[in-house]
């Protein structure tokens, strides 16, 4: 049996476009953010999804929508975006400038170090890797997610380590593929 999941970021929300940290805040997605999402859709055409999950947060769910052609949408808490805590809605500039550059990169892509109140890279990996392990187990699987959650997941398939995944990127509107 094999599997093929596309973990897809969704694509850019309003937070993204002003360059704030979104952590659980729900905004929507831009205007651009909609175009680019039916590009990403376009990018996979041909591609037939078996099973389709999704963040609950509009700017994921969204994404999914416009991905799924109609297709049912499994939503799943699990799949949230990591919680920034007191960062939330807060701009980055500006919390690296209150926090040094070093407290501020151990806490935003760091393995064990979360923003106050928020979660950290293995919280995150600790509470989708339950999801993971649910995932059926052959076919195409389209999970509609967040970066640090997708970065996470990336450490739990050995894509990444504990170490490296602070310089793991994925860009809004793009796609990871795992084969399993």
């Amino acid at each position: 049996m094999t599997r093929t999941i596309w973990f897809a970021r969704h694509a850019q929300s309003e937070y993204n476009k002003k360059k704030l940290f979104t952590g659980w805040h729900d905004p929507d997605l831009t205007q651009h953010g909609i175009h680019k999402a039916h590009d990403l859709k376009e990018e996979l055409y041909g591609v037939i999804f078996d099973h389709i999950y999704s963040s609950p947060l509009k700017r994921a769910l969204s994404t999914a929508q416009i991905l799924a052609d109609d297709k049912e949408i499994k939503i799943d808490d699990r799949l949230k975006e990591r919680s920034y805590g007191d960062w939330s809605a807060l701009n980055k500039e500006e919390v690296k400038l209150s926090e040094g550059v070093d407290n501020y990169y151990a806490a935003r892509r760091g393995w064990e170090t979360s923003p106050p109140n928020g979660e950290s890279l293995k919280d995150v990996s600790l509470r989708v890797n339950p999801f993971i392990n649910e995932l059926p187990k052959s076919g195409n699987i389209l999970v509609v997610s967040h970066g640090n959650t997708i970065r996470a997941i990336s450490v739990l398939f050995g894509v990444n380590t504990e170490t490296n995944v602070n310089s793991f990127e994925i860009k809004v509107g793009t796609v990871f593929k795992v084969k399993s």
